[in-house]
């Protein structure tokens, strides 16, 4: 196929992980075995190659968001482990779907926690996951609309409105993110000098809740709800950044013709400049 995923889906049919084949190397037919640790999670593909293929699923969910140069201390990114329940795979493969349904089973060796405890520890972990991802994901928006604002600069150097616009918004989301990640952390032993911030802490959280089988403790949950208002307040921030300071910046761009800032846009010229190309 030119294009396939293969999903995992819960009984209420949400997605909660998808395998996609490589699009990037040159052999795209094979599947890359996964790779986690503490501070990296490289992706997995899914293989389409003819024939019969294999591809090796950790029960996991989708792995929380990262970006480049990402540095965590005493946690990765590895979603959680799905507990023992029905689930459905579904494979599609240009434009064709097939489905099976198949059943996670509770290891029998494990006989002092009910099924009931696991699915505990999994929807707790999996609001843990929500809040992670969520930190990140602002991260890379902050981050996508600084390289557009550098790009769309750079093509009007000398316009005085728009640099002022955009050196507004950029001081800014800045300040809002170093609050949610620690930006000075250029290596693996930098967060022993650095403390580390709501997303570390949140990936902390996740990896002590997926350690062993059981349900969470009070202090778990006590120090969710005290991350979760904490990164709650860093969202209000930036929400109120985007709607301040989108506009302004967007109607200086749209004088000069040139593409607007997207904090959806992955490119940094310009989504709507790549769409006309």
């Amino acid at each position: 196929p030119t294009k396939a995923r293969l999903e995992i889906l819960d009984s209420t049919g949400a997605v909660l992980r998808t395998f996609e084949h490589d699009t990037t190397s040159a052999d795209s037919a094979r599947s890359t075995r996964p790779r986690s640790g503490r501070r990296r999670f490289a992706p997995q593909y899914l293989p389409v190659s003819a024939g019969l293929n294999r591809l090796t699923w950790d029960l996991r969910t989708q792995p929380i968001a990262s970006f480049p140069g990402m540095i965590l201390w005493g946690a990765g990114t590895a979603g959680p482990q799905l507990p023992p329940g029905r689930f459905t795979a579904r494979l599609v493969a240009d434009g064709r779907t097939a489905s099976v349904p198949f059943e996670v089973k509770r290891n029998p060796l494990i006989t002092d926690v009910s099924d009931a405890d696991l699915r505990a520890q999994y929807v707790f972990s999996r609001q843990v996951w929500e809040r992670a991802d969520s930190a990140n994901r602002s991260v890379i928006a902050i981050r996508r609309v600084k390289a557009q604002l550098d790009d769309r600069v750079g093509r009007a150097p000398n316009d005085a409105a728009l640099q002022s616009a955009a050196d507004s918004l950029r001081t800014r989301v800045s300040a809002i993110e170093e609050h949610i990640y620690q930006v000075r952390n250029q290596s693996g032993q930098d967060p022993l000098n650095f403390p580390i911030k709501v997303n570390n802490r949140l990936a902390n959280l996740l990896a002590m809740a997926q350690r062993g089988d059981g349900p969470p403790n009070a202090g778990m949950r006590d120090i969710f709800r005290i991350l979760s208002a904490e990164l709650a307040g860093y969202t209000a921030q930036l929400t109120e950044a985007w709607r301040d300071g989108l506009p302004r910046v967007n109607r200086e761009l749209a004088r000069l013709a040139l593409p607007a800032v997207d904090p959806r846009c992955e490119k940094s010229e310009g989504c709507a400049l790549a769409q006309a190309q």
